[in-house]
């Protein structure tokens, strides 16, 4: 009985770099390599930073309201205009951000102010108050002083 040979054992495994390197012409010389541990290092380099700038970017949050900021509401014109008194923003990582708004009907109402959050005041219909009249008052106070 004649067996053949199987191709597993053929050998056509890649030469290593070192035996590439010894095998290269004497009046060459190869490139500088940086050995593996500088390659790990600069990997875990790499990590680390995207790590950092990913926290750094879930504990930014992104606020819609600051304090003094005019509100109204879209659905409950009863209640008039708000100012922003209070901003309260988590300092635990994934935590709340709130703003306390005292509207002209007296009462003090809390919305939530993180605008990536579903739940954000701006998402229920808080807006910005805005009258063209307060920007005039602001360019004419800038340009001919308070008077």
């Amino acid at each position: 009985m004649r067996r053949e040979k199987s191709p597993r054992k053929k050998s056509l495994a890649p030469l290593r770099r070192s035996e590439e390197l010894s095998q290269a012409p004497v009046g060459s010389a190869p490139a500088p390599t940086p050995g593996p541990a500088t390659n790990v290092i600069l990997t875990l380099k790499h990590f680390q930073r995207r790590r950092e700038t990913a926290i750094a970017a879930s504990e930014d949050k992104r606020l819609y309201l600051r304090v003094g900021d005019e509100v109204d509401h879209l659905r409950h014109e009863e209640w008039g205009i708000g100012v922003a008194m209070e901003v309260m923003t988590s300092a635990v990582p994934g935590g709340t951000c709130l703003v306390r708004v005292r509207f002209q009907d007296g009462q003090l109402r809390c919305f939530n102010n993180d605008l990536d959050n579903q739940a954000c005041c701006y998402y229920f219909g808080v807006r910005r108050y805005w009258n063209p009249s307060h920007g005039v008052d602001a360019v004419r106070a800038k340009y001919f002083g308070r008077g």
